[in-house]
């Protein structure tokens, strides 16, 4: 009995035990934090520490909205069909909200600048909420649209107006910290989050919380203020004929807030006793959605260096999975096309390798024979390429060139709040988390071993470096432990292809029949 190998399959197994009693722990906090949540909605535990009184629920089919009565300030915003956790019974993501036992709060208020005044209700209806100033001279109205994540809110001045017209303003206050109901885990907390302005120059202009050190502000006509994090974001769109001042200022006067809104400039009169609308979004970062809100709003969806090729592959996996009904099944048939699509390079790559494959034993016997003599090794080596119509670079620059789908299909996959929680077939019920069984890893290593048995060795390979490619299967795998299933399934999907069409053309140039020198050299 070789005892390594035992040691090893012990190792493992003990590293598999470990993981899942690891991730029976997170889940349990997951649904402690969520029985957290619950206790806050009931407003038995926690308060914000200037709201005293119960707050008022106004909802649509897509959001449920918390609003301090006295106030008017939008203290909880849920997501209606986005659940915290993977099952029906879980409350839906908070957008805005608070958390009283670390101080975070994200919340949203509107009005006029320098009047800070209090509320009382009007009026209240399952979709809106009508509240006075208790002086009579500021009206306030908030209402969700039907079956939409757009929040509307509605600043009237009805009282004695001032010599000096006040701004209306609408802003967004959030403290540092991670969004509320994040999931947790290392590709969860990879993507962007922070702010993001949309101005005439720059469409679309980012910066993290911990990078605004001082004032920020654009003077334009439309544009958008949007706080961004994975899958969801809050975002103020302003109308394209308001002239306004887009801003974003750091903590002051011992405040722990961030601030960040929009100010009404050259405001009449007659604009404020007819009422100021303000449009906010609250939602997820679907981009069919996304586009037909706002201008360049799509842009808050971050799709890498490859934008240009992940946009019109994410329409494709969306047209797809209109027709099939399954997010797996959508990127297993995508892959394919993508496969279909680049096949003529792939070709090209694969008969190189064929014919380097079958000129293995000459190319081993020039390099034991001129072993001792590297320029006239060079010499006859380049001379058996020629004879042989063979590129050294061939298997390697269609690879090259595939590379920037590949990429941009990852952060296709990884932006996509369309996958989140959604189920494949059997044990993946969540594209977006990593494989609970690691079958799909386990899989991706065994193709990639069989795509290295067919893979001619390179030249003058070093045996060193060619034990450390034997493992190479098993160090992708492990890192692919935490990735989110889909781009894995993408990835296992992509491989089995692969594997298919070399080996389909390693028949057709003759090249199936080699058995390739060992890794160690030995013939």
């Amino acid at each position: 009995m070789n005892w390594r190998y035992f040691y090893i399959g012990s190792v493992v197994a003990l590293s598999y035990v470990l993981f899942l009693s690891w991730n029976a722990e997170q889940e349990i906090k997951q649904e402690f934090a969520e029985a957290s949540a619950i206790e806050q909605d009931q407003g038995e535990k926690i308060l914000p520490l200037d709201e005293t009184e119960q707050f008022i629920e106004i909802q649509n089919d897509k959001l449920v909205v918390q609003v301090s009565p006295t106030s008017g300030k939008i203290w909880q915003a849920r997501l209606k069909e986005h659940t915290f956790l993977n099952n029906d019974d879980s409350l839906g993501v908070r957008l805005f909200g608070f958390d009283g036992e670390t101080g975070f709060k994200f919340y949203l208020n509107s009005g006029f600048v320098s009047k800070n005044v209090s509320f009382e209700v009007v009026e209240v209806s399952p979709a809106e909420i009508e509240l006075r100033s208790l002086d009579g001279n500021i009206s306030k109205t908030i209402s969700l649209n039907e079956n939409d994540y757009e929040l509307n809110i509605n600043d009237r001045w009805v009282g004695v107006m001032p010599a000096d017209v006040p701004s209306p303003y609408v802003a967004m206050y959030r403290t540092k910290g991670k969004p509320l109901d994040a999931r947790d885990g290392f590709f969860e907390n990879s993507s962007y989050t922070g702010v993001a302005f949309n101005t005439p120059e720059e469409p679309y202009a980012s910066m993290r919380l911990r990078s605004i050190d001082e004032r920020v502000e654009y003077f334009q006509r439309g544009g958008w203020v949007a706080f961004i994090q994975k899958y969801f974001m809050a975002a103020i769109l302003t109308p394209p004929d308001r002239v306004q001042a887009l801003i974003a200022l750091p903590p002051s006067g011992g405040s722990d807030t961030y601030v960040m809104g929009a100010m009404t400039r050259e405001t009449k009169a007659s604009q404020v006793t007819s009422g100021i609308d303000h449009r906010i979004f609250l939602g997820p970062k679907v981009r069919s959605d996304l586009i037909s809100r706002a201008p360049d709003l799509e842009l808050t969806i971050d799709m890498g260096w490859f934008w240009f090729l992940a946009q019109p592959l994410m329409m494709l996996l969306s047209m797809i999975n209109s027709l099939v009904d399954n997010w797996g099944v959508s990127i297993v048939l995508l892959t394919f096309l993508i496969k279909a699509l680049l096949w003529p390079i792939s070709a090209k790559g694969f008969s190189s390798m064929a014919k380097m494959r079958t000129a293995q034993p000459k190319l081993k016997e020039i390099q034991e024979r001129y072993k001792d003599d590297r320029a006239k090794l060079g010499t006859e080596m380049m001379a058996l390429y020629k004879k042989e119509g063979i590129n050294p670079a061939g298997g390697c620059f269609p690879l090259l060139l595939q590379m920037p789908v590949f990429i941009a299909f990852f952060f296709c996959l990884r932006e996509s709040v369309e996958l989140r929680h959604e189920s494949f077939f059997f044990w993946i019920q969540d594209l977006s988390s990593p494989d609970p069984l690691f079958i799909l890893p386990a899989a991706f290593a065994g193709l990639m071993y069989l795509t290295q048995q067919l893979n001619p060795q390179p030249p003058g390979l070093d045996p060193t470096q060619a034990q450390i490619m034997k493992f190479m299967p098993v160090g992708i795998a492990v890192i692919f432990v935490i990735m989110p299933a889909g781009l894995v399934l993408y990835s296992v999907a992509n491989s089995a292809i692969s594997l298919v069409q070399q080996r389909a053309l390693y028949k057709k140039y003759g090249a199936s029949d080699f058995n390739p020198p060992s890794a160690g050299g030995e013939g």
